[in-house]
Order: structure tokens, then C-alpha cells, then sequence
């Protein structure tokens, strides 16, 4: 099935409502997952639009298809993963109107997490060294900041 790409840009109204949407999904994911709260929950980074939705935010985009927001985490050596099931919904972004939504958690792995506590210096890090398929893969395209507010609208990647 071929991709159907919206051309609009994607500005701070934008940015807005992901921001509501990836506090709630924060919550509900937890709520969900019980034994990742003590693990997981105070090791969040930050919330970030990911790949081509992010690339349109630049004005380097070919169009959206979806919208697509990680939540990245300081790796905890106990428990080193966290699944990579994508939580997806349909819903009104912006201007947007009935577009997808995919939720992704990416963990930080520890040795990178050392040296860092800014998240943009965090996350800029782990794309410039990439240590994983997926690190590989979110290099590939663009990263803007959304939540927590110090991080709201940043170009945390590319760094240029």
C-alpha cells in the first residue's frame, strides 16, 4: 500500500498538540506496564518528533505521513530494554485532521548517558555515535524537542 503524504507545514500549533498527546500517553503508558514504573518512569529525557513529520517542521520535508514521537530514556542497568511495541492512534494534530500518531520508546544506552544531563547534548550524543540500529535510523532524518517545556521546539538533530 503506497504512502499518502500530506504537504502541509508543521509548525508550533503542531508542536502543541503532540505535547498533550505524549503527556498522556507518558501516563498511560505506565499505567499499562506496572512493573516499569520503579525501572523506568524517573529516567525519561525527553519527548521528541521524530523522522519525516520533524523533517517537514525544518521546511526539508517531502510531506507527512504520520506523525512519529519517541520518548527517549536513560538506560537502567537493570533492566537494559524496554519493548519496542509502537502504540499507535489515529487523531487530529494541528491542522491535521484524522492523522496517525506512533509512540516509540527509545532507551539511551548507559555509556552515553554518563557523560551527559542536557537532554539536547544527550540526544545529539547518542546520534552522532550511534550505538544501535535504531540510533542509526533517527539519525537519518530529524529530531525537534517537545516536552519537557526546557526542550519545546529545540532542533535537537541535526545539530548543524
Amino acid at each position: 500500500m503506497a504512502k499518502h503524504y500530506i504537504n502541509d507545514p508543521v509548525g508550533k500549533p503542531e508542536l502543541e498538540s503532540l505535547v498533550r498527546l505524549a503527556i498522556a500517553e507518558e501516563a498511560d503508558f505506565f499505567i499499562r506496564n506496572p512493573p516499569l514504573v520503579q525501572p523506568y518512569r524517573s529516567r525519561l529525557v525527553c519527548a521528541s518528533l521524530c523522522q519525516g513529520a520533524a523533517l517537514q517542521y525544518l521546511g526539508r520535508g517531502y510531506g507527512v505521513n504520520d506523525f512519529d514521537v519517541h520518548f527517549f530514556y536513560r538506560q537502567n542497568p537493570v533492566k537494559p530494554r524496554l519493548s519496542r511495541t509502537v502504540k499507535s492512534l489515529r487523531t487530529s494534530v494541528g491542522r491535521f485532521q484524522s492523522v496517525v500518531v506512533d509512540f516509540v520508546r527509545t532507551v539511551v544506552p548507559a555509556l552515553t548517558c554518563q557523560t551527559y544531563e542536557n537532554p539536547v547534548e544527550l540526544i545529539r550524543t547518542f546520534l552522532l555515535h550511534p550505538l544501535t540500529d535504531n540510533a542509526r535510523h533517527l539519525a537519518q532524518k530529524a529530531v525537534i524537542g517537545l516536552w519537557p517545556d526546557s526542550v519545546f521546539g529545540d532542533i535537537i538533530w541535526p545539530s548543524d
